[in-house]
Parts: structure tokens; sequence; C-alpha cells
């Protein structure tokens, strides 16, 4: 059997022209277009079925193809789902019929259509029913004949519109076209617009016509009604987009089917609704950004990294090694936590925003060396991960609102709270207090989603059935959030960033072969005091010291990147070593200014130069060398520059916080 069904793109043949469906409108009806004249034409679905029907239009089936409507069995309401009332109109019809026919078959002819009989077997029927008020002959025959066909009850209920609203053609014909221009629109005009619009759009066309002929427009309350009887669908589409309306109206006929732990991780970025202070200067920084790892089966949560840089693809990096490490350290090392943190292993599927930060070779290289599958969820369908999505909403409401310094979820929850000056937390804290949430609140608590049971018992029940996969060396965890580069082998070692690093160990390729050797090395963000390189003839891993470890040490990468801009913008390609020493002297100072701005903007920026994250605070880190050179230059005052620095031959330069900010 070939089927239709009213979608886009649906053609009917008329002869020689098509008529092509364009879209459902707001008022529920179909708007066609012709195909040659480009003529349009809205009909309700009644007017189409019954063209249909008397084969005025025909189906063209080139244009059937898949679609979302469903083919269904539905079984029919029962006489008790009717209300009362029509459930006793529905017996008195029955009562009616059955006697009526009783009496009818009596005589030779049978039950026929003789108003004569009809009228005398409704008179003894209603005086044995005791009936005031019997219908008319016809008005049984016409329940009779809609009956006898299938003899069900549902025939007998009466369909007739009891609101007495009578809809007027020309009212709701201007009601349609002021609906069109000015409701379905982004801007999302109220529906006293509307009232407003059809008024005038009515007195407008009464000034060309005569006193006997006025119009009459809808008042404000059938316009109201009529609104509220639009389609929802075109409705939101129109004024509040696409995206929002699929969001908005899906359709879930099922939930993920995860089987066991470490099979899917969910992982997501959210701004901490608190604000963080510096660790040092006690003003405000600002609300850094949480990435999250949570495990889809037991909603354990796996992993996390607080920063004050934007999202990127690191930021998953940093948050995937602490989810994959053990934690038994981590949690000893925080004072007061009672429970264990017992996630820990490499995941089958991890689950990332489809950002273009998140596509970056750093993801990609290691889910591929880890054996790990990466799936990005399409924009605008945060439902695709929602296991992370509602455990921010979890912590929002049961943590961070709850801490001194929150700014609550918008401007209305927050009211008169003075979050800048109540703000007392900076990023070490709020790190341990979450790390404590974590494991002795949420993994403690009954989940609904898990049929009552607690993150931590589902855990520990499931994972004595599957064998967990670390990698076989520590080391490579370290690894993984360095970004990867070729560099070749000189007498003088390898340079990257214009840092050159030299060792023993890496000099000695030069004496194995002649030809220049290219190496594989790993770059950190927080350190340039080091590279990690790949040696050619062992596979391995060796760390290799940069040769000016006074510039070097306590500087991160962020830092480095802003005092060469400086040099090279004060000295262009003639710069010293020395010119470069000063000039880290210099932005260290001006971070140190930063962190004391009035500008929280300033302060958030220095921070993230700075390398404030919950990497640090965790001690993950090798080293805070960055905070430790930062020190003396906040409590102190700064030392001042060299003799060199003052000459003739290194002019001091003229920085301020604007130029943090350009960067």
């Amino acid at each position: 059997m070939v089927r239709f069904s009213f979608r886009k793109g649906l053609r009917f043949l008329q002869g020689t022209k098509i008529w092509t469906l364009l879209k459902r409108t707001a008022t529920c009806k179909l708007q066609f277009e012709h195909e040659d004249s480009g003529d349009i034409e809205v009909l309700t679905e009644q007017d189409v079925y019954r063209r249909w029907s008397d084969a005025t239009w025909e189906v063209d089936e080139t244009s059937l193809g898949p679609t979302k409507e469903l083919i269904y069995l539905a079984t029919p309401k029962d006489l008790r789902s009717l209300k009362s009332e029509q459930q006793t109109e529905v017996k008195r019809k029955l009562e009616y019929l059955n006697r009526a026919q009783k009496l009818m078959m009596e005589a030779p002819k049978g039950f026929v259509c003789d108003p004569e009989r009809l009228t005398k077997a409704i008179q003894v029927i209603a005086l044995e029913q005791g009936d005031q008020t019997p219908p008319n002959w016809s008005t049984v025959w016409r329940w009779w004949s809609a009956f006898r066909a299938t003899r069900c009850f549902s025939k007998l209920v009466d369909r007739r519109c009891r609101n007495h609203f009578k809809t007027d053609p020309v009212q709701y014909s201007v009601f349609e076209e002021v609906v069109n221009e000015v409701f379905l629109n982004k801007q999302r005009m109220p529906g006293k617009a509307v009232a407003e619009g059809v008024a005038d759009r009515f007195a407008r066309m009464n000034r060309s016509l005569p006193p006997d002929q006025q119009l009459k427009p809808p008042s404000k309350s059938t316009v109201y009604r009529w609104l509220n009887s639009l389609h929802r669908a075109v409705v939101d589409r129109a004024r509040e987009g696409g995206a929002h309306t699929e969001r908005e109206l899906r359709i879930v006929t099922g939930a993920l089917k995860v089987k066991d732990i470490l099979e899917r991780w969910e992982i997501d970025h959210t701004p901490l609704d608190v604000l963080v202070v510096c660790r040092i200067t006690r003003m405000v920084l600002g609300r850094p950004w949480l990435t999250l790892v949570i495990d889809r089966k037991s909603r354990m949560i796996m992993g996390f990294y607080i920063s004050f840089h934007a999202p990127s693809a690191y930021s998953v990096l940093y948050a995937l090694r602490m989810a994959i490490r053990p934690k038994d350290d981590l949690v000893a090392s925080i004072k007061g936590i009672r429970n264990l943190w017992p996630a820990r292993g490499l995941p089958g599927k991890i689950v990332v925003d489809n950002g273009m930060e998140l596509h970056s070779n750093a993801v990609d290289l290691f889910a591929l060396e880890a054996g790990i599958e990466i799936q990005y969820c399409p924009a605008a369908h945060p439902q695709l991960k929602g296991a992370v999505e509602r455990i921010f909403r979890t912590l929002s409401q049961n943590l961070f609102h709850q801490m001194p310094g929150t700014v609550f979820n918008c401007v209305d929850e927050r009211r008169d709270y003075p979050s800048e000056k109540a703000a007392a937390l900076d990023i070490d804290t709020v790190t341990h207090v979450l790390v404590k949430w974590i494991v002795d609140v949420y993994h403690c608590t009954p989940h609904e989603g898990l049929q009552g049971k607690t993150p931590l018992f589902v855990w520990q029940e499931l994972e004595g059935k599957r064998a967990f996969e670390l990698p076989a060396y520590p080391k490579q965890l370290d690894l993984m959030v360095g970004q990867i580069a070729d560099r070749t082998v000189f007498h003088y070692g390898v340079e990257y960033d214009h840092i050159r690093y030299n060792s023993h160990v890496l000099a000695s390729l030069l004496e194995r072969s002649r030809k220049k050797l290219k190496v594989l090395i790993r770059v950190y963000e927080h350190d340039v005091s080091f590279v990690d390189v790949l040696m050619p003839y062992t596979d391995e891993y060796i760390r290799v010291p940069a040769n000016d470890q006074e510039y070097c040490e306590g500087l991160n990468r962020h830092s480095h990147l802003l005092v060469r801009r400086q040099v090279i913008k004060r000295f262009g390609d003639e710069w010293t070593q020395q010119q470069l020493r000063e000039a880290k002297a210099e932005i260290q100072q001006m971070i140190a200014d930063a962190l004391r701005s009035h500008k929280t903007a300033n302060r958030k920026k220095a921070a993230a130069f700075s390398m404030q994250d919950s990497d640090a605070a965790t001690a993950a880190r090798a080293s805070e060398a960055m905070d430790q050179a930062l020190q003396p230059l906040i409590l102190e005052k700064a030392p001042p520059l060299p003799v060199l620095a003052q000459s003739t031959l290194l002019p001091k330069f003229n920085i301020s916080t604007q130029s943090l900010e350009m960067a």
C-alpha cells in the first residue's frame, strides 16, 4: 500500500498542475505553491482530504519518501473512558435503539424508516423510561444509521461543538495576516501587539466603507483565544529558532544503555558560579572555568580541571589525566575526607562538545594512542551528554551557591547579594572543597538515575567484575598534556620558541650519525625550563633542561611568549639574553601589578598568565616556580633594574596592564 503524510515537499497533481506543500502555518493550515505560476493556496487538512478523496488531487508518488510520521496501532477507548454525562447519554440512545428494534421487528417489514411506526415506538419507550423529552423519529433513525454498521457505542457519542464560538472568516483571515507580520518573528512581540494590529487593520478597512457596511473587529479575548490555539511547533520555530524548538519538543522514547563502568565518559565545561580571589593579594579574580569528566554508568565523577583560561583541548587533557589516575594520594593529602575515591582507568569512549577548540591534534593523538573513541556531539544538543549537564546544576545548587562570593544563576536570583565583597576563597580552597564534596557528599548520595543507589555503591558493585587498564608507565600521563613538535638536533641541542634545550644524553645522538636527526619533543604550558625528547634509538622519553636556566626558572609558556613580544616590539630582532631576562622581570612585575588592578578582567588575565589552576592546587604539577617567582615581587618592593638595564643600550620598558589585555 502506498501511503502519504503531510510533510514538506509533498506534491499533488491536478491535471497538468502541480501543487507542492511548503509548510504548516501557525493556524494549523497547509500552504501549497503552484509549481508553474507560483500561486499560493492555504487549505485545511479537511479541504485537502476532500480534494484527494474525489480524485481532484492525486498524490505524486515520486515526492514520497522517508518521513517522521509513524504508522501505529491503537486501541479505541471503551465506554468507561467517557465522561459520566456522555455515558448517560450513550446509554439512553442504546435503550431507544434496542427497544425500537424489538418493537419494529415484530412487524413484517422489520426496522425500516417508517416515521409513523417509529413515532409510536418512541412514545412507548419514552413512557417505559419516564422520559419527558423523547427524541424525534428522524433523530432515532440517524442514530441507527450510524450505529448499525459497526454496532460500536462510539458512533453514538455526541461530537457536536458546544462552546458556541463561531469563527468569522473575515476576522480570522485578518488575524492570520497580522500574526504572520507581527507575531511570527525573532522579535517575539507579545500578544497585545497582535490584538492592537488586528484592531488597527479593521479601523483602516472601515475608513473606505459606508456606515452600513462597517466590519466588526474581533474582541481582545477572541484574539487571545486564537493565539492560544496556534500550532506550537510552528510558533516556536518562528520565534525561538529551530534548535530551541527541537530541544523543547524532542521525543524521548528510551534511555541510553551503558552496560559497564568506563564504557562511556562525558566531558563538558562551565564557568563556576562563584568568584575566586587571588591566593596572595586576596583580590577578586573572577569566575574560573570547570572542565568535568563523569562516568555515565555509575555517575561517578572521574576528574576535573579548574583554570582561568577559556576551555580548550588542553583543559580536556588535564581533566582526563586526573580522571585516569588513581586518586588515593590526592584524597590522603586533603584533611577531613572520610570516604574513598576509587575512580580510575582508561575509558572506552569519551563524549565532548563539537567546538573548534576541541578538534585538536592533541586530543586526537592521545585518544588514538590510548585506544579511546571520541564522539563529538552536534551543536545545540546538550541532551546527548545529559549526565554531565545534570551534574553541573547539582554542583551549582548544592555547592557553589552556598559558597561566599557566589553569583547564583542569574541577576534575578542574585538580587542584592554582594558577591565581590563576600568572595573569600582562592582557587586552592575551591579545589579542596570540591574534592571533599565529590567524595563525601555526591558519591554517597542516592541517585535517581541509579534507582536510588549511590554512585560509589554502583562503582564498587561493578569494579570487581572487570579489569582496569592503566598506562604501563605513569610518566605517560604527564606526557599527555604536553604539546608535540618535531625538531632537529644540533650541537646546541633543540630549540623551541627561541629557547634552547640540551644535555649530554641528547648530545650523544650527534655521535651516532652524520645525518641531521629529527626528534619528537613534548613542551608544556606550565613550565618552559625543560622539554621531554623521544630518543630515536630507545623509543623512550628523556627530560632535557633549558640551557638558560636563569631565564627559564619559574616561567610558564604564556609569560614567556609575552616577554618575547615585548622584547621584539622594543628592540626588533637585535635582542640579547640579558635584555630577555630584564623583560622577564618586568613582565612578572606587570603580572603582579595586574593582580592588584582595580579591573577584574585584568586580574583574571593575570591569574591565567600565572597558571593559577586546580592542577597546582592538587600537587599534580612538579613545581610551582611561577608562584614562588611572583611572591618577592608582590610582597616586597620591586628590585631596581641592573646597571645594564638602566644604560642607554637598554631603555626601560613602558609596560602597563593594557599590554596584558592585548596579550
